[in-house]
C-alpha cells in the first residue's frame, strides 16, 4: 500500500524539479486542480485564467462540488501549508477534515510566539469603516501596500467600492515582494464573483 504524504508548512517544490515529478495546482475558482511542471511565475488556470496555487506534488483534489473541503483546502493554501511525503517514512501528516478545524490545526504546527501571546492579550485597536486609498512603497513588481499604516498582506478581507455599492473582497496572488497582486470579489457567501487589479484609485475599507 502506498504511503501517504505529510502535510507541510514550508513548499519545498524546488526539490522536485530535478524528479520530473509533476505539481497540483488548485484553481479555488473552478474547484479543480491541474498537474504541471514546478515554475516560477504565476500559473493561470486553463480553463477560467484565475490564478492557481502550487499544492504539492501529492496534494489530492476534493471533488469538484464538495465546497465546504474546497474552503478548507483555500484556507490552509493561504496559510501557507502544502502538500509533499516526508522523508525518510513517508507518513502522512496531520490534516483538519472540516473547515471549522483549520484555525486549531494551525496552531498546534506553528504555535504563537511569546510575543505574540502577549499581543493578543491586549486590546486591540479599531479598525474603523472608514474609506481610504492605500498606499505604496517601492516599485513595481516589487511592491508593497498599506491601508491606514497597516501593510495589507495575502489571505485579508477588506471592502472596495466596486459598480456603486461596497463590495466584500480577498486579497490573493503574489508579487515581487510577497505581498498580494489583485483583489478577490466575494459574494455573501464567500464566493469568488471576480477580480480587481490593486489599483492606487481604489476605495478601500475594513470591513464593517
Amino acid at each position: 500500500m502506498p504511503r501517504k504524504p505529510r502535510t507541510y508548512w514550508t513548499d519545498r517544490a524546488e526539490f522536485y524539479v530535478v524528479t520530473g515529478r509533476l505539481q497540483h495546482y488548485a484553481c479555488f475558482h473552478c474547484c479543480k486542480a491541474f498537474k504541471q511542471p514546478f515554475g516560477s511565475g504565476e500559473r493561470l488556470c486553463p480553463q477560467c485564467r484565475w490564478p492557481m496555487t502550487n499544492m504539492g506534488t501529492d496534494f489530492k483534489a476534493p471533488p469538484q462540488k464538495d465546497t465546504g473541503q474546497w474552503r478548507k483546502v483555500e484556507a490552509l493554501a493561504e496559510a501557507g501549508v502544502r502538500f509533499f511525503p516526508s522523508p525518510p517514512d513517508g507518513l502522512p501528516g496531520e490534516r483538519p477534515v472540516a473547515l471549522a478545524e483549520v484555525p486549531a490545526f494551525l496552531n498546534r504546527i506553528r504555535p504563537p510566539t511569546a510575543a505574540q501571546r502577549l499581543l493578543a492579550g491586549r486590546p486591540q485597536r479599531s479598525r474603523a469603516p472608514r474609506e481610504g486609498k492605500f498606499s505604496v512603497q517601492g516599485q513595481a513588481p516589487h511592491q508593497t501596500f498599506f491601508l491606514f499604516g497597516d501593510r495589507l498582506t495575502q489571505g485579508q478581507h477588506l471592502e472596495v467600492w466596486h459598480s456603486g455599492i461596497w463590495q466584500p473582497a480577498r486579497l490573493w496572488g503574489w508579487n515581487g515582494a510577497g505581498g498580494p497582486s489583485h483583489l478577490v470579489l466575494l459574494d455573501e457567501q464567500g464566493q469568488s464573483t471576480g477580480q480587481l487589479p490593486l489599483d492606487p484609485t481604489l476605495r478601500l475599507r475594513w470591513p464593517q
